[in-house]
């Protein structure tokens, strides 16, 4: 695929990713075993530790790049999402996008 000018992009270029309208609709849980749905964990693995700072950030990247805006509300939390956002990769596009929406993720990075 490629732009107008032929330069090559991705489908994650222009993939509509999910955000919310405020932070504190993020409600989800702050521990335990979270076992994502097929439709986000297509690729595999499921089952999640959200007291395991690896795992967590995983199904956290996972959520923010696969994620509709009823998962995002149901599986992800405010304060560990501020938590963690300086330790998360999400997708270059998706990290734009919420920093862009919510300057204080940008400021704690």
């Amino acid at each position: 695929m490629s732009d107008k000018e032929g330069l090559p992009f991705s489908y994650s270029d222009i993939r509509p990713y999910a955000v919310p309208d405020s932070l504190d609709e993020l409600r989800g849980p702050e521990h335990g075993i979270i076992t994502l749905p097929r439709e986000l964990a297509w690729s595999g693995r499921r089952e999640f530790d959200l007291d395991d700072n690896y795992d967590r950030t995983a199904l956290y990247k996972i959520v923010l790049e696969e994620g509709h805006r009823e998962d995002l509300h149901r599986l992800l939390n405010r304060a560990l999402l501020q938590h963690d956002w300086p330790d998360m990769i999400p997708a270059r596009q998706v990290r734009t996008l919420w920093e862009r929406r919510f300057p204080e993720l940008r400021h704690a990075a």
